[in-house]
């Protein structure tokens, strides 16, 4: 829950986005039979806002080494499970904004057009490498689209001077009959002791054709007090570039929940945001 203040507009909004998955007996060896349940909700005080919430339920049927298999609602592999959930600056609103240029345009949709993706989705690993490869469709009003999409990330272990590594990328096909586009992400994250640096490359051809470049990082100081930093440049085939850079200090009390002070500001119209906000992390 946040109270933010971007110069235009000032309000309350609130985002939870949660994922539960029960898998008893589960053994790398032999099969096991179990349930997800993701939801990802947003509600802005006043008018013009994301307010609305999806759920994302799916059955699961595990074949241990061999991989799992999700039937329902499964989230998008481009959105959940190989590429790092960073929020930009630690500002929610800002990140909600930002993800079209940054991650499976399926549960940006779900959440701006009210619509109820489903699907299947396959994971698996092999070392520490992990693939993953999804099917969402959302057949709405309005909207009638399938969504193809594959992951992957690999780790490599740190090893004297060389910090601990994770490669990560993925590609999204979107078919709307005859409105055919991809999209695209790479990236790289690297781990020291106290300090995490991430670089990643968004290429988004919906809502337009976007380029976008990210860096981010983030300082633990002491168990409690971290800060962090963030500068995104989105470069459209039309129109101007915009580049968006933030800061953010959390505080972390008992029980995980935290307390975050977060500033932006942008280039070419882009406003200055102010972002204070009260969460809890499990």
């Amino acid at each position: 829950m946040s109270y933010f203040d971007d110069e235009t507009n000032s309000g309350t909004f609130a985002r939870a986005d949660i994922d539960l998955t029960y898998l008893p007996n589960r053994s790398p060896s032999s099969f096991s039979l179990g349930f997800s349940l993701g939801f990802d909700g947003a509600k802005e005080s006043g008018s013009g806002g994301i307010n609305s919430g999806v759920f994302y339920p799916a059955v699961l049927f595990d074949f241990g080494d061999s991989g799992r298999v999700s039937v329902g609602a499964p989230r998008s592999v481009m959105n959940r499970g190989y590429i790092p959930t960073s929020v930009f600056a630690l500002n929610s609103r800002l990140d909600l904004q930002l993800s079209p240029f940054t991650d499976s345009v399926v549960p940006y949709l779900a959440l701006a057009g009210d619509y109820h993706p489903y699907g299947i989705r396959y994971d698996t690993a092999f070392g520490n490498t992990e693939i993953g490869i999804s099917f969402n469709r959302i057949s709405d009003s309005g909207l009638d689209a399938d969504f193809y999409a594959m992951a992957f990330s690999h780790k490599f272990e740190s090893s004297g001077r060389i910090p601990e590594l994770d490669v990560f990328g993925a590609v999204e096909r979107i078919d709307a009959g005859a409105f055919n586009t991809r999209n695209y992400s790479l990236g790289i994250e690297a781990g020291f002791d106290n300090l995490d640096l991430g670089f990643r490359i968004d290429e988004r051809n919906l809502p337009m054709d976007t380029r976008a470049i990210e860096l981010y990082g983030r300082m633990q100081f002491t168990t409690a007090l971290s800060t962090s930093a963030s500068v995104i440049n989105i470069n459209p085939d039309i129109g101007s570039s915009v580049t968006v850079y933030g800061i953010a200090v959390e505080y972390l009390f008992v029980n995980n929940t935290h307390f975050n002070a977060s500033y932006s500001d942008g280039s070419n119209g882009v406003p200055r945001n102010i972002d204070l906000s009260v969460g809890w992390r499990f």
